[in-house]
């Protein structure tokens, strides 16, 4: 049996689950996400800004964008990610707009490369900021223990002062052999700044945190891509 099905398989049936000692999100809802090129970002950021009725139109609660800033494969590499009450909902809302059906004035500013919807397999809160995306193939019979080590990370980098760090880990549904037995995992402070820091910290022998991030090597799994985003929201409902 492939494994993305049996890792999918554990996380519907059995359920992942996160102790999350500082209840600093929710595991509720979905995202998707369109990855495309832009030649022209910040043209084309404006315009979403200016114009949200895609977003409006799928149901979304909430929308942004993540710029690629480091580890590009491609010239313009961003995506726009919505977020929605449900799995159920983000399916429903992918139907009510076709990326490869847009107006003029969008068509000629980005080139859609793929979608895919993603379920939170550890509380992530709602907050973008400069964020080290990774893909990460995990043995399924690790995935529990990946996910414990990354909540352990996350309690103890703010304890060592980093309060507004946070990780979040993604399973993906209907990525294609784009995302296919991957796990997209996010890890975000408000700015380049404070992700400096944190890799100063490591490196220069301080970090304090360090037993953690060596337990988490220690649960196994594959780097597959290693990226750093600069992500804001555009778009809210509410």
């Amino acid at each position: 049996m492939n494994k993305l099905i049996i890792t999918i398989g554990l996380f519907l049936s059995f359920g992942i689950y996160s102790d999350e000692p500082l209840n600093r999100g929710t595991t509720d809802g979905a995202f998707t996400t369109l990855m495309l090129a832009a030649p022209d970002i910040d043209k084309y950021v404006d315009t979403l800004k200016s114009n949200t009725s895609a977003f409006s139109a799928t149901g979304a609660t909430d929308a942004g964008v993540c710029i690629t800033r480091s580890g590009n494969e491609y010239a313009g590499q961003m995506m726009v990610w919505s977020a929605f009450p449900s799995v159920e909902a983000a399916l429903v809302g992918s139907l009510k707009y076709d990326p490869q059906q847009a107006p003029a004035s969008f068509a000629q500013l980005r080139e859609p490369k793929y979608g895919v919807t993603w379920k939170a397999a550890k509380p992530w809160r709602l907050d973008p900021g400069y964020e080290r995306v990774q893909r990460v193939n995990v043995p399924t019979d690790k995935l529990q223990d990946f996910v414990d080590a990354m909540t352990a990370l996350e309690k103890a980098i703010i304890e060592a002062g980093h309060s507004d760090f946070f990780n979040g880990v993604f399973i993906p549904i209907g990525g294609g052999t784009h995302e296919a037995q991957t796990l997209m995992v996010r890890s975000a402070t408000p700015d380049a700044s404070s992700f400096g820091k944190l890799f100063d910290e490591y490196f220069d022998g301080e970090a304090s945190w360090a037993d953690e991030w060596l337990s988490l090597q220690a649960v196994g799994g594959t780097i597959l891509s290693d990226n750093f985003e600069e992500c804001e929201q555009t778009f809210s409902a509410n």
